[in-house]
């Protein structure tokens, strides 16, 4: 019995040794890290759109959320929620051919 105590807590200690990460710690220096510029906007496309990094694509992502209490639910003195979002992305590229535009919109919920 003492045997498999000593064995367990042996196998204890490996583990906690390895969850605490034994050995050196190194301090990230933020001052060590690549600049990296900020979007790049797009005017050409319209307001909101910012280049896509590496390529020439443009990209706007937008999206609205709308909460509410329909008062008028029911026969008696009830409110239900009213709660709709919707999601869109527009993406927009310039090839050979002209513009190509690809555009997503996900609705959802109950206006």
């Amino acid at each position: 019995m003492r045997g498999r105590l000593r064995m367990l807590a042996v196998i204890a200690a490996l583990i906690a040794a390895g969850l605490s990460g034994a050995g050196t710690a190194a301090a990230l220096d933020l001052r060590d890290l690549p600049k990296t510029s900020g979007p790049v906007p797009c005017p050409s496309k319209g307001p909101g759109f910012v280049r896509l990094p590496g390529s020439g694509g443009c990209i706007r992502i937008s999206g609205r959320v709308t909460a509410g209490a329909d008062l008028g639910a029911g026969h008696g003195v009830a409110a239900a929620p009213a709660v709709a979002g919707r999601l869109a992305i527009d993406n927009r590229a310039d090839t050979d051919l002209g513009e190509v535009r690809t555009y997503l919109r996900i609705g959802t919920g109950r206006r």
